[in-house]
């Protein structure tokens, strides 16, 4: 598993890149200030996408720089 959604300080939900500690982005945007339902579901998305499709292709999702 490499994305994981988690809970913010300030109780927002974000997701996680757990290979980099840094939050995850999807089409340019970073995956922060998230319900925990969207957290939830764009990180199992993301990890499914990866068992899927394993490293032949690249990643939907990126890591904010």
């Amino acid at each position: 598993m490499r994305f994981a959604a988690m809970q913010d300080p300030c109780d927002d939900w974000l997701v996680c890149d757990l290979v980099f500690d840094i939050p995850a982005e999807m089409d340019g945007r970073p995956l922060i200030g998230l319900t925990r339902g969207e957290a939830e579901q764009l990180a199992d998305l993301a990890n499914s996408w990866l068992g899927g499709h394993g490293g032949n292709s690249p990643i939907p999702f990126a890591s904010v720089a």
